[in-house]
């Protein structure tokens, strides 16, 4: 990050993608805590950031030839968490900063507003919490980017075979991300619809899963390893007590997530891609019907096992978004 004039410009797409995961998995190897970073994003001089602060782990580093037995050790490891709460969290950003006190499950949240010094872009943000030190890429979306999509993950994405249970758990805990399958021609559509925007480096680009937080380093290491251009992953946060958000109602939380990303990028439509495994149709569908001025197009992967499954109007095939984006690129 560097100054000119006062102000943080953003950074190239290329010489920041490859600093995504290394910023979201920032850990002081001095420390016996560790802070786990899940987003940062917002517009208009105002944004929100999500994280967590848990006793640190010691993982092995993934390689494509790890076994199975490997995988499901460190898979289990990153469920199984201890805690740190009612500890002080600052984020610090441009000079100035932010202070929240994490939860009894360790999780923060912190509002960063009056952000109008910062360029529009993404923004190294530091977050400290004792001797923990951490840093996230921060997201402010161009006021010109109009154009920006939210994704399911799960068989949208990546290939996890939600609706066969025994492949869905071989498929997360039984693999590293460097062995994770994702969609063929997924990471090239997303780089794609991302420069149709006048910043394509700073597109909104959300990609929303039901995984638990614990899961979110993985995920992420997933989309940096095939490619997928810089955005803003999303987790559920599962938790013990009353702050968590729905373990199995997967409509009430994927449509509050997504109603908040629509509060906080306004002038943005949107395209909304999915597939038919559970709700994403039905949650599309009152999504298009609420804020008809904010979705631009639906496209919905099928991959449910019942060639019945309903269609809902409207709602297009993703191969035809994927053979829309080929012929653009032929043309």
């Amino acid at each position: 990050m560097h100054e000119d004039d006062g102000r943080v410009r953003p950074k190239t797409g290329a010489r920041f993608g490859g600093m995504l995961g290394q910023w979201r998995r920032g850990r002081d190897a001095r420390s016996p805590d560790a802070l786990v970073l899940y987003f940062a994003f917002g517009s208009q001089g105002s944004a929100v950031l999500e994280g967590r602060v848990i006793d640190r782990q010691v993982l092995r580093t993934n390689a494509l030839l790890d076994s199975r037995t490997i995988n499901l050790r460190r898979n289990l490891q990153l469920l199984f968490n201890r805690e740190r709460g009612q500890l002080p969290v600052t984020a610090s950003v441009f000079g100035r900063s932010w202070t929240a006190t994490t939860d009894i499950e360790g999780y923060f949240r912190i509002a960063l507003d009056d952000l109008d010094p910062l360029a529009s872009g993404w923004h190294r943000v530091e977050v400290t919490s004792g001797s923990a030190t951490a840093h996230i890429p921060l997201l402010l979306i161009p006021p010109q980017n109009a154009h920006g999509v939210i994704s399911d993950f799960d068989d949208t994405l990546m290939i996890t075979e939600v609706n066969r249970r025994w492949r869905m758990l071989a498929n997360t805990f039984l693999r590293n991300p460097l062995q994770r399958r994702v969609v063929e021609g997924m990471p090239a559509a997303f780089r794609k619809l991302a420069s149709r925007n006048v910043v394509p480096t700073a597109a909104p680009l959300f990609f929303l899963s039901a995984s638990p937080r614990q899961l979110h380093i993985p995920l992420q290491a997933v989309l940096d390893h095939n490619g997928f251009p810089p955005g803003v992953l999303i987790t559920k946060r599962v938790t013990n007590d009353s702050t968590r958000e729905p373990i199995l109602d997967q409509m009430r939380y994927k449509l509050a997530r997504c109603e908040d990303i629509l509060a906080r990028t306004p002038g943005v439509r949107f395209t909304l891609i999915g597939d038919d495994g559970e709700h994403d149709p039905e949650i599309f569908h009152r999504l298009a019907n609420q804020h008809a001025d904010r979705i631009e197009r639906i496209y919905i992967r099928r991959v449910h096992p019942n060639p019945l499954r309903a269609k809902i109007e409207g709602q297009a095939d993703v191969l035809e978004l994927l053979s829309e984006l080929a012929q653009r690129s032929t043309a």
